[in-house]
């Protein structure tokens, strides 16, 4: 084995020895999630909108309002991707599919308290420029 494949090897090692899987992490927050939150995130990647901040309404598992938060950015050329935002879930649906594709690394960190990915980053070896990250901040159950 040489040198690089050896170190990629630890590091991904390493990464999945950090935390619960992506599976697991799934399995809670399924079975422990409020049905209605608002949260914030930002995703990064090659896609329209890539580093906008958003906050995101949740109702009964269905977002149900959205709101640009980070209103400096260009937004011509975004199209659809204003209005089409992820649920919790839907983040965790994404993640799980990521991390059983080829990838060259993923490391996500959750929330202690609620369980969902608070940061994911992550590149996948089977398409090119397929780095991400997402992000998330101020979730908060709603009554």
């Amino acid at each position: 084995m040489n040198r690089r494949v050896a170190g990629l090897v630890g590091v991904l090692v390493t990464i999945s020895a950090c935390g619960p899987s992506v599976d697991d992490a799934a399995l809670v927050w399924q079975r422990e999630h409020p049905d209605s939150y608002v949260f914030e995130y930002q995703s990064i990647c090659v896609c329209p909108g890539s580093g906008l901040w958003w906050r995101v309404t949740v109702r009964d598992d269905s977002v149900v309002a959205s709101e640009l938060l980070d209103s400096t950015a260009i937004r011509n050329g975004l199209g659809a991707s204003l209005k089409v935002h992820p649920t919790i879930t839907q983040l965790f649906d994404g993640l799980t599919s990521m991390t059983h594709r080829p990838h060259s690394w993923t490391k996500i960190r959750y929330d202690p308290e609620w369980h969902y990915p608070v940061s994911a980053k992550g590149d996948a070896t089977d398409q090119n420029n397929s780095h991400f990250q997402i992000t998330l901040r101020n979730f908060k159950p709603l009554p």
